[in-house]
């Protein structure tokens, strides 16, 4: 898969802006404050329909517009793919080909992209839904299922949480709500659990070859349940914890029992990477992740996504760039930001985008 073009309409810093790509590596110039990062970010939300950073939509749109809107033009096996996405004030609006798409889940994963960002380097640190989010965005991409059902989950706990407020509650009703979220729950703890350790398995491979050393890389999900259950005794495990924190429920006005609350953790030969790695090991350990996802994403669906690399050479020295320049696959689409185009040698064909005289700025 090839992104050919992107257009950008009152988007960030961009009132009226159209980009023209290559198959090999993009390479987007220029001094900070620019707007290199809001590029890759327009075309991360193309994929996803969410920003990767700590804002929301609205931010997004330029100040003193009302909406902003990303026009992109994919091209699959010599097939063309329009997508778009307006989003004002009042919604959000996703096109394919022009026709009105009701579902996310029927946009995303269309255009699926992986984008290093240096803000990734909270990962490790941050509570535990940036964590949680960073797996369902990711999954999402593998899994139109994993995204329906977690869809599914988040409405139904929402439901389950309103109705928790009411003063005579209906137990018929509850279990009704138990029964649906332990059958989601199922799929998605299952799904979570491989996704991470898949990932980490590989990730591992493309560590100790970036890092040059033995470091060995495991994951620890964290849930309220076990997760060596079969199937039959791990929805039956689910109830079992709603019927014991009812009353707490009910008083709390909350479900304090779910995939809602789960989390995962990192581990260098056995210990946190929160608490024993430098900052160059978790730049790399997620370096690794990144190429482990897109390698995933062409196992599993059989798609090559576009690879988005913010910043990514700046605190790397000469020899780790040449590094992570083998490293990258040959045969996917490359986007880098960088203030100055570095002396490396590239293996493939390079387009380089110079950004300028722009102001960063949303609302």
């Amino acid at each position: 898969m090839i992104l050919k073009r992107i257009h950008l309409s009152h988007f960030r810093n961009y009132s009226d802006a159209s980009f023209e790509f290559i198959e090999g590596i993009n390479y987007i110039v220029g001094k900070n404050a620019q707007g290199k990062t809001n590029l890759l970010e327009s075309i991360y939300y193309l994929s996803t329909t969410k920003t990767h950073r700590n804002v929301s939509d609205e931010g997004l749109i330029q100040q003193n517009e009302n909406y902003f809107r990303i026009d992109g033009v994919l091209e699959r096996k010599q097939r063309r793919t329009d997508l778009r996405c307006i989003v004002s004030k009042q919604g959000k609006h996703l096109f394919v080909y022009g026709n009105p798409v009701k579902k996310i889940s029927d946009f995303v994963g269309i255009c699926n992209a992986v984008l290093f960002s240096p803000d990734d380097m909270n990962l490790f640190a941050a509570p535990p839904r940036v964590r949680r989010r960073f797996i369902d965005i990711e999954l999402s991409k593998l899994s139109k299922t994993y995204l329906s059902y977690l869809n599914e989950y988040d409405h139904l706990l929402k439901e389950r949480n309103a109705y928790l407020k009411n003063e005579n509650i209906s137990l018929d009703f509850i279990s009704v709500l138990n029964q649906r979220m332990a059958d989601c729950q199922c799929v998605i703890l299952r799904q979570r659990s491989r996704f991470m350790h898949d990932l980490i398995e590989l990730s591992h491979q493309f560590y100790q070859y970036l890092s040059n050393d033995q470091t060995k890389l495991e994951v620890v999900y964290k849930t309220f349940v076990d997760l060596t259950l079969d199937d039959e005794a791990l929805k039956q495990a689910i109830l079992n914890s709603y019927d014991l924190t009812f009353q707490r429920d009910c008083l709390c006005k909350n479900t304090e029992k779910g995939i809602h609350k789960d989390d995962f953790v990192i581990l260098m030969n056995g210990n946190e990477v929160n608490e024993v790695a430098s900052q160059g090991q978790k730049r790399t350990i997620l370096l690794a992740m990144k190429v482990g996802i897109v390698k995933m994403i062409e196992k599993i669906i059989h798609d090559e996504p576009l690879l988005l690399l913010d910043d990514v050479f700046s605190e790397l020295d000469s020899e780790r760039r040449t590094t992570l320049l083998k490293i990258l696959p040959k045969n996917i689409q490359i986007f880098i930001t960088a203030t100055d185009f570095i002396d490396e040698k590239f293996d493939r064909l390079v387009n380089k985008i110079v950004i300028e005289t722009r102001k960063e700025g949303g609302m």
